[in-house]
């Protein structure tokens, strides 16, 4: 659309706001299609083979993980003498 928009007469004095908006829906079209490939590749199946348990052991592992990182920052700022 935004291509036709930018050939027409009617928007040559709109054609640096054209150019900006074809340049920020690519970048938008880029990060759905790598956000899409990241939901793709995880290992959750679907939302229908969730469960509350799945759901509860992935939070589980979640929480986890971010509680050792904090313990590695605090390490990490409070190294040993």
């Amino acid at each position: 659309m935004l291509q036709l928009l930018e050939r027409l007469a009617e928007f040559k004095d709109f054609k640096f706001e054209i150019s900006d908006l074809k340049s920020r829906s690519e970048s938008i079209s880029k990060q759905l299609r790598a956000w899409a490939d990241s939901l793709q590749n995880s290992y959750i199946r679907g939302q229908r083979y969730l469960t509350q348990k799945t759901r509860r052991a992935t939070k589980e592992s979640q929480e986890r993980e971010e509680f050792l990182e904090e313990l590695r920052r605090i390490r990490e700022s409070h190294p040993q003498k």
